[in-house]
């Protein structure tokens, strides 16, 4: 199972990179979800992590498709920007995760040539005050109907993965232990809880 990290745009690059190199060795990937940063800061970060010899293969940006494939790395399409459909016209290939919110939006992005799925918000968290959870049954629906990886996100816990494992969900994102005050032990338990 994958321990995917999503990064909350609340810090700036110099802390980024502080938080990205420390919780690197317990997480599979990262999404940098960082929409007030410009370009050139995603590549300054990006540049850093380089230098100090962070795996690049971690590396997943989020929403900027163009500037993905300039930097060779993966993108994390959303419902209000670029469709996967057009993505995969204008980047042939460019390895394109699409967020999804139903079964039948899965199959379409599916049907479009994205490589994997995020799926959520699975339970109640703070980063989506004010709207209901979505649950697991659409979940695991999803995970069985679509060939390509599928991952959860939204409010998830230690605990939840390995039924999300039993039910063919192949990864978990997390948002609030990386930008949490001690992320290193916040992922800790995660990663403890993936490799059980």
């Amino acid at each position: 199972m994958k321990l995917v990290g999503v990064t909350d745009d609340c810090h700036s690059v110099d802390e980024l990179l502080l938080k990205l190199l420390e919780t690197e060795p317990y997480i599979d990937e990262f999404i940098l979800r960082e929409k007030s940063k410009t370009d050139e800061q995603l590549i300054e970060l990006i540049s850093h992590l380089s230098t100090r010899g962070f795996p690049l293969d971690k590396i997943i940006v989020h929403a900027r498709p163009s500037l993905a494939n300039s930097l060779s790395v993966p993108c994390q399409l959303t419902g209000y920007g670029m469709s996967v459909k057009e993505a995969r016209t204008t980047f042939p290939s460019l390895r394109l995760g699409s967020s999804v919110h139903s079964l039948e939006e899965a199959r379409e992005a599916q049907a479009a040539g994205a490589d994997w799925l995020l799926y959520g918000h699975i339970y109640l968290t703070s980063s989506k005050k004010g709207l209901a959870p979505r649950g697991t049954d659409e979940l695991f629906e999803i995970a069985l109907s679509c060939t390509i990886p599928v991952y959860a996100i939204g409010g998830i816990r230690p605990v939840h993965l390995p039924v999300f494992k039993r039910h063919g969900v192949r990864g978990a994102a997390i948002l609030s232990p990386i930008s949490s005050q001690d992320a290193v032990s916040a992922v800790r338990d995660y990663a403890r809880a993936r490799d059980s």
